[in-house]
C-alpha cells in the first residue's frame, strides 16, 4: 500500500487516543454532573456531544501526528477521483455480496438456534436521538452523511493504509476491521460490524479511492436506518419475523 504514513505514526495516534479516552472516562466518573447534564438535554444534543468527544479522541491525535507532520492533504488519505461507473460497479456489486453473506449467516444462526457471542443485531439508534422531528433529521444526517465520511477517512484512509503497508493486505485488513468493530462500542454486534469492515477494506483496495468505501458505508447505513425507522413504527414486524424463523427452525 503506497502511503507516506508510517507504523510509528499509527502507534502515536492510538496511544494518544487511548489516553484521551481514559481522560474523558475519568471526567465522567469524577464529575457526575457531566452525566446528569447529558441526561437533562434532548437525546440528539446528548448524542452529538458524545459523538464530538469521539471525534476529538480519534482526530486530534491524527491531526497532531499525521496531518501536521506531513502537511497531509485529502489526496494522502485516498480521496482520488473515480469514474462513476467504476464506483457504482464496485459499491453495488460488493454490497450485494456482503448482504448475501450477512443474511445467510444470520438465517443459519437463527434457524439453528445457535447463540454466537458477538453476532447479535445492533442496537437501534432512534432512542439515542429521540423519536421527534429533530431526532430523525439529526440521525439521518449523522448516520448517513457524517459518520461514513469521518469513519472511512480514519479507518480506510489512515489505519488500513498504514497496516497494509507495514505487514500485508490480509493482515492489515483483519486488524483494521477488528479496530473498526471495536470503536463502535457494540460488543454484542462485533462480528457483523467486523464483516462490514472487511468489505469496506476490499472496496477501497479494489478502487484505490476513498469515495468508494464512503459510498458503500453510506448505502449500508441508509438501508439499516430505513429499516430501523420502519421497525420503530411497525414493531409487530419484528415479532412476526421471529415467529417465522422459529417455525422454520422447528421444521429442520
Amino acid at each position: 500500500m503506497d502511503t507516506r504514513f508510517e507504523f510509528r505514526d499509527f502507534i502515536k495516534v492510538f496511544a494518544l487516543s487511548i489516553l484521551l479516552y481514559a481522560g474523558f472516562t475519568l471526567l465522567f466518573i469524577y464529575f457526575p454532573g457531566a452525566d446528569e447534564f447529558l441526561e437533562s438535554v434532548h437525546p440528539t444534543v446528548s448524542f452529538m456531544l458524545t459523538y464530538l468527544i469521539q471525534f476529538v479522541i480519534l482526530f486530534f491525535p491524527l491531526w497532531i501526528f499525521v496531518i501536521e507532520k506531513y502537511g497531509a492533504s485529502f489526496k494522502d488519505f485516498g480521496f482520488q477521483k473515480i469514474k462513476i461507473g467504476k464506483l457504482l460497479k464496485n459499491v453495488i456489486g460488493f454490497y450485494l455480496l456482503y448482504f448475501l453473506i450477512a443474511s445467510t449467516l444470520s438465517i443459519l444462526l437463527s434457524t439453528s438456534g445457535l447463540q454466537l457471542p458477538g453476532y447479535e443485531a445492533q442496537e437501534s439508534y432512534i432512542p439515542l436521538f429521540g423519536d421527534d422531528a429533530l431526532g430523525f433529521i439529526s440521525a439521518f444526517l449523522l448516520i448517513i452523511g457524517v459518520a461514513p465520511f469521518l469513519e472511512e477517512f480514519f479507518f480506510r484512509g489512515f489505519v488500513y493504509k498504514v497496516l497494509a503497508k507495514t505487514w500485508s493486505i490480509p493482515v492489515g485488513s483483519l486488524i483494521t476491521a477488528g479496530l473498526f468493530a471495536l470503536i463502535h462500542f457494540q460488543i454484542q454486534s462485533f462480528f457483523p460490524i467486523f464483516i462490514l469492515g472487511l468489505f469496506l477494506n476490499v472496496v477501497y483496495q479494489r478502487t484505490q479511492s476513498l469515495w468508494a468505501p464512503i459510498a458503500f458505508h453510506a448505502l449500508n447505513n441508509s438501508l439499516a436506518f430505513g429499516f430501523d425507522v420502519y421497525l420503530h413504527f411497525h414493531p409487530e414486524l419484528l415479532q412476526q419475523m421471529q415467529e417465522k424463523l422459529e417455525m422454520t427452525s422447528g421444521l429442520l
